[in-house]
């Protein structure tokens, strides 16, 4: 559990490696988006940093999958990029998680809140 105050953080986070599943959208309407698999660096309850191999512009907004190992559980969220720096030849990407009722952004807030009182 990590508290950076020389960025723009203002909760606690878990320095945790899941996998993060980001669904593209499509570039012509008739085909589907396309997933890219991604690795986090850490999550919060209202954010995740990831790592791609690719940019991703920021503004966007994408819909999400995290799965959290040990209990594997998979969570289904909707989050915009708000920043993205090229760093080693990766890109880390910071994306703020939206609340709404179509996601389970309550089931996740709660499970990261029993990580870092467990962690």
């Amino acid at each position: 559990m990590t508290m950076k105050t020389a960025e723009q953080r203002q909760e606690y986070r878990l320095s945790v490696s899941e996998k993060v599943y980001i669904e593209l959208e499509a570039e012509h309407g008739s085909e589907p988006g396309r997933i890219l698999l991604s690795r986090s660096t850490d999550l919060s309850a209202n954010g995740l940093q990831v790592v791609l191999d690719r940019a991703l512009p920021t503004g966007h907004i994408y819909p999400l999958c995290v799965q959290l190992q040990e209990p594997e559980v998979r969570f289904l969220l909707t989050g915009e990029i708000k920043w993205c720096r090229s760093q080693a030849g990766r890109y880390h990407i910071g994306i703020a998680l939206f609340e709404s009722d179509d996601t389970a952004i309550l089931a996740w807030k709660e499970e990261i809140a029993r990580r870092l009182r467990t962690g």
